[in-house]
């Protein structure tokens, strides 16, 4: 690197340092797995793989971020599901964004100190030495920070990332138009550069809609660092550029409603002043508190909602950033007032007046910490003497190392991620929520059951009493018109119902129907038109065997998705309608319903095998093997269609094919006393009574108290003429059995034997 201008080694030494700093601390995120959101998010099929995203995604709807959903399906069309894959991304986007501030100040500090020079202002600042020093630590400290994990190590925060590197991008194109030292008119690489910044600002915004502030930054940027009056800027002609960004911006933002749709989330929960005021309690309790003292982090972050006539801290917290504003402007420090500015402005599009379902959210502070605290905080350590800022920097870096490293394995699994939250918040009704379905997942039902039941536990009272869940039912009955319900209440109780649904169906697993019942009638005096948990109250009453009550909701369930979607594309209520058509011996209706699903979702393995064993039932066998057959193309390994492929022969007398299908079971499943059995009998009826025999007596060594068995080894035995063993199994199983009927039959051969 010798052969390099002196300018240059120092960039690269800093970009290189930058980026080997970055990938150490983050490269056991790297192990980290999907969470929580990620996996509906990434099988999304508009995500797929890059066709399908071409197919089913609008590039100009903003409100979808379409940016973000293209690189989701890059992700998937080189990996599908490769966690890797996806991690890796979000770290090389991190590196961008962490190498885009150091340039981004370094370029301003470059104009800045041309202006100092150009007017003999502030001959400290123009220093050539300290240039480097403020953009790297800048840069290091955003870079190793822990308040940055959850952005990075969560696939779904991928969106503050991917928007945060545009901005900066949009941002680091625009210090470029201006140059105070070399006085240009309009030119063809201004108009170039205008429209890279409009490319890179799409992009920004088509990720996330946080990009909205840029166009006010860029104009609070410039005029601040240039110290042009307003005669002055309007005259020269790339101020142009300022209409053409506003412009662009307001016709975004009036392309998709998407600050109604935000307000829908949580405005009706908290309100519109009362959000904005608890948000300037977390601003400086939380988020402010944090970068400070980033311990303690977590998922959900248990910030409580209160009001200002209730809670003093958050007349404190205006008072706070009131002191924050006016000394960053007495400072008459440009840099303070920047990042001030910077901070304030990008965190109001989720922390102001738009109120948001969830109150505090790490990843919020990733793109306001860039250029607004840390600059600020990079700049006083700048100005430190040598040793001591070598000494801050370090009693900075080596813990936040340190955190960083250790918040990420925290991220290692969906059972980690919500154990450490839980840990923090056991007040969680989420943390516990979420815990539950890894356990579920896991096959832990006793936990999974207990941390729902947590979870259920832990809703806020207030929510509790809005929905009223004491009394699901009689909140059901008096419900007028629940269809009202789809709108804001939805999105708002949507973690509300997610335990009582996922409590319901861990009860239902475990047999404990009442109690499965009371949570499912709970969740839909949440959701009336909650599908899945009209489906699983039906499958409650179809266990307890009242048919009508099971078959009524299947047919709502099917009625709400017709509503829902258009039509009636519901397999799973579809096939266990058919279930209860079957059991109240309406098979016609069964089959249909069990067609209706197979046509809706071909890869249904339940209605196959339910319509072979209902039409080999009918004497339909060709049908039944189809069916049968199609089931095992989707498991070959599926015990009770490869046991009904082979009765359909034996129940067509195809006697030598049935017991190659029982020996084919066998071969799968090991030795099963019901298809020895079934081959003897096989055997029986092709006259070879040894191994008819044979078969039996192995089946019995299983099972020694089979009555059916014993009788077919009876009459293996008596059609060899050895009467006396006949006679003395067929008493065996008479000893066994007390139905009528049978102990009829068992008599009349006993009797036959002694004539």
């Amino acid at each position: 690197m010798a052969f390099l201008p002196s300018k240059i080694q120092k960039q690269l030494a800093c970009v290189l340092l930058l980026v080997l700093s970055s990938t150490g601390i983050y490269f056991n995120s790297l192990k980290g797995s999907f969470q929580f959101d990620d996996v509906p998010l990434i099988n999304s099929q508009w995500i797929e793989n890059l066709e399908s995203f071409n197919r089913s995604v609008k590039i100009s709807s903003f409100e979808n971020r379409p940016v973000l959903l293209w690189t989701y399906a890059l992700n998937n069309s080189l990996g599908k599901n490769k966690e890797f894959g996806f991690h890796l991304f979000n770290l090389m986007l991190h590196i961008g964004v962490t190498l885009l501030i150091f340039f981004s100040v370094l370029k301003t500090s470059s104009f800045h100190r041309s202006f100092n020079n150009i007017h003999n202002k502030n001959p400290e600042e123009s220093n050539p030495t300290s240039i480097w020093i403020f953009p790297f630590i800048t840069a290091l400290i955003f870079s190793l920070h822990p308040l940055n994990t959850d952005s990075i190590s969560y696939i779904s925060s991928r969106s503050s990332v991917l928007a945060t590197f545009f901005y900066l991008f949009s941002l680091y194109l625009f210090l470029n138009l201006f140059n105070l030292e070399k006085k240009k008119t309009f030119s063809a690489n201004n108009l170039i550069l205008i429209l890279l910044v409009a490319a890179t600002m799409y992009l920004s915004l088509a990720s996330k809609l946080i990009a909205a502030t840029l166009p006010l930054l860029m104009s609070f940027w410039y005029f601040v660092f240039s110290r042009k009056d307003m005669e002055a800027l309007w005259k020269k002609s790339w101020a142009y550029l300022f209409i053409i960004l506003i412009s662009i911006a307001v016709l975004f933002l009036l392309g998709d409603p998407w600050i109604y749709n935000a307000k829908d989330q949580g405005l009706e929960l908290y309100g519109q002043l009362p959000y904005l005021l608890i948000q300037i309690k977390i601003i400086v309790f939380y988020y402010l508190k944090l970068f400070l003292f980033p311990f303690n982090l977590s998922v959900d972050s248990g910030m409580p909602f209160s009001s200002i006539t209730e809670d003093p801290f958050i007349i404190l917290a205006i008072l706070i950033i009131c002191g924050i504003v006016v000394a960053a402007i007495k400072s008459r420090n440009i840099w303070l007032l920047v990042g001030t500015a910077w901070f304030f402005i990008t965190l109001a599009p989720t922390s102001s007046f738009i109120p948001l379902n969830d109150l505090a959210v790490e990843h919020r502070t990733y793109l306001p910490m860039t250029l607004g605290v840390c600059m600020a905080v990079g700049w006083g350590i700048s100005r430190l003497y040598p040793i001591w800022r070598f000494g801050f920097l370090s009693l900075i870096i080596i813990p936040f190392s340190l955190g960083t490293i250790t918040r990420n394995s925290d991220w290692i699994s969906e059972i980690s991620l919500w154990e450490d939250v839980a840990r923090k918040n056991p007040s969680s009704s989420r943390a516990h929520n979420n815990l539950g379905k890894a356990y579920f997942e896991k096959g832990n039902l006793t936990r999974a059951s207990y941390h729902f039941e947590k979870s259920i536990a832990n809703i806020p009272k207030f929510i509790e009493d809005k929905f009223n869940l004491k009394n699901a039912e009689e909140f059901l009955s008096r419900k007028k018109n629940p269809a009202n319900s789809n709108s804001s209440n939805l999105k708002i109780a949507a973690e509300l119902v997610e335990p009582h649904y996922n409590l319901a169906s861990i009860y239902l697993d475990q047999g404990k129907l009442s109690l499965a019942e009371k949570e499912y009638l709970k969740t839909l005096s949440i959701r009336p038109h909650h599908t899945s948990a009209k489906i699983g109250l039906g499958s409650v009453y179809n266990k307890k065997g009242l048919y009508e009550k099971a078959e009524k909701l299947y047919r709502q369930a099917i009625k709400d998705k017709q509503l829902q979607n258009g039509n009636d594309f519901f397999p799973l209520a579809h096939l266990n309608l058919g279930e209860v058509y079957g059991k109240t011996g309406k098979i016609s209706l069964a089959i249909i319903e069990w067609e209706q699903a197979i046509q809706q979702d071909p890869s249904l393995l339940p209605a196959y095998f339910n319509l072979g064993t209902a039409l080999m039932m009918q004497g339909e066998y060709n049908r039944a093997e189809k069916y049968l057959l199609k089931c095992l193309e989707i498991n070959n390994k599926h015990e009770p269609a490869l046991f009904n492929l082979a009765l359909t022969k034996q129940k067509q007398m195809h006697w030598q094919e049935s017991i190659d299908r029982f020996n084919n079971y066998i071969a799968v499943t090991g030795l099963r006393p019901s298809a020895l059995t079934q081959i003897g009998f096989n055997y029986l009826n092709l006259n070879d009574w040894k191994n008819a025999q044979s078969f039996f007596e192995k089946s019995l060594r299983i099972v020694p108290t089979d009555m059916n068995t014993l009788i077919l080894l009876g009459d293996a035995f008596l059609a060899q003429g050895h009467t006396r063993k006949a006679e003395e199994k067929y008493r065996i199983a008479l000893n066994l059995n007390k139905d009528s009927g049978l102990e009829k039959i068992i008599k009349s051969k006993i009797k036959n034997i002694s004539k």
